[in-house]
């Protein structure tokens, strides 16, 4: 006769029910005998591994933060940093009026350019005027005492 087919899962099951209750009674008595001398609870195996254990992750955690912010960063991933800008600039010549961006050097000050559909020295820089006339669109900026105006509304745009 062939042996019946056992589930080991539910034997597992069962075995840790049965050994629960003599489980919790032996960790009563160790802990009315630690209370009553404390030095017992460095002696028991299970606490001092379980500290030596989490004092070995801190220090090996402690120790990789270290070495993570001591190396260099990856070159790969950052590039050097700019040196020119792209500005808006607003063709002031009446007959063009075209929008268009150049490429300079940060603080690039020298307006008017040339604009490259009518080929006159009439490029402007454009900025964003938010005010209630002009309602969020470039427009060309005049600059007097190192603040800078919108050229249709006289709002200030900024400060140089």
């Amino acid at each position: 006769m062939p042996a019946p087919n056992r589930n080991q899962w539910v034997e597992m099951w069962a075995a840790a029910k049965e050994r629960r209750e003599s489980a919790t009674e032996e960790l009563r008595q160790w802990y009315d005998a630690a209370k009553a001398e404390p030095t017992l609870i460095w002696q028991t195996p299970l606490v001092r591994y379980a500290v030596y254990g989490l004092g070995a992750f801190v220090v090996i955690m402690v120790v990789r933060t270290g070495i993570v912010m001591l190396q260099p960063a990856d070159s790969a991933r950052f590039q050097p940093r700019a040196t020119t800008a792209h500005f808006d600039v607003i063709c002031s010549n009446e007959s063009c009026g075209r929008h268009f961006k150049i490429e300079r050097r940060f603080k690039f000050r020298e307006f008017p350019v040339d604009c490259p559909y009518c080929k006159m020295p009439n490029g402007e820089l454009a900025l964003r005027c938010g005010s209630d006339t002009c309602r969020g669109r470039l427009v060309i900026t005049v600059e007097e005492k190192k603040a800078i105006y919108c050229a249709h509304c006289d709002a200030v745009l900024g400060r140089r």
